[in-house]
């Protein structure tokens, strides 16, 4: 009799162990789901002639022309994603916030010499130089921020490569999860998205 109790009262511990589920490398998942836009930019920058000789000197006339490459990633702010836990019924809530311009680069070797024209008398400084490029740049940024197609397209794919990520999760553990989305807002903390 007390080997029959020993024995029904060590299997009854003996069941089905649970494991939950780790969102974890959600953060990797975000890196991955950047998305990077190669473009062609041209900065250019015209002083017109100016002085006594202006009209037949073309004295103080400067044009600027540079042709570059750069890349311009779109993505998902990671420190704005959050991922709960699976509910009872196996829904995954997903807070994360729109899409947005990651970084701006200039391929530094496509950097050629600018092409210039002067008047007499006149020359192109580096300075001169710099800030002809660095307009250009703030334009090219300014229209990455205002490119809403491109923008979707990151926040899709972020969507997208988040709930396969969190599907397969789910089936590593014998479960089945479903997504649901939520638009953080802007500027969220930690406790505020909970």
């Amino acid at each position: 009799m007390l080997l029959v109790g020993t024995v029904v009262l060590c299997l009854t511990g003996c069941g089905k162990e649970t494991q939950t589920a780790d969102f974890s490398g959600v953060t990797s998942v975000c890196e991955l789901a950047t998305l990077k836009c190669y473009y062609h930019n041209v900065a250019k920058a015209e002083t017109e002639a100016s002085g006594i000789f202006a009209k037949w000197l073309k004295t103080g006339y400067k044009k600027i022309w540079t042709e570059y490459s750069g890349i311009i990633e779109y993505g998902i702010d990671i420190s704005q994603v959050t991922v709960s836990e699976p509910d009872k019924n196996g829904v995954v809530t997903v807070t994360m916030p729109d899409a947005q311009v990651l970084n701006v680069d200039v391929d530094e070797d496509s950097l050629g010499t600018p092409l210039t024209d002067t008047g007499f008398l006149t020359s192109v400084t580096t300075e001169e130089k710099t800030t002809t490029l660095a307009g250009a740049q703030e334009t090219m940024e300014q229209q990455a921020k205002e490119n809403t197609e491109m923008l979707s397209q990151a926040k899709a794919r972020a969507k997208t490569l988040i709930e396969e990520y969190i599907k397969n999760v789910g089936e590593s553990i014998g479960e089945e999860y479903t997504v649901e989305w939520k638009d953080a807002e802007p500027g969220m903390t930690e406790s505020e998205k909970k």
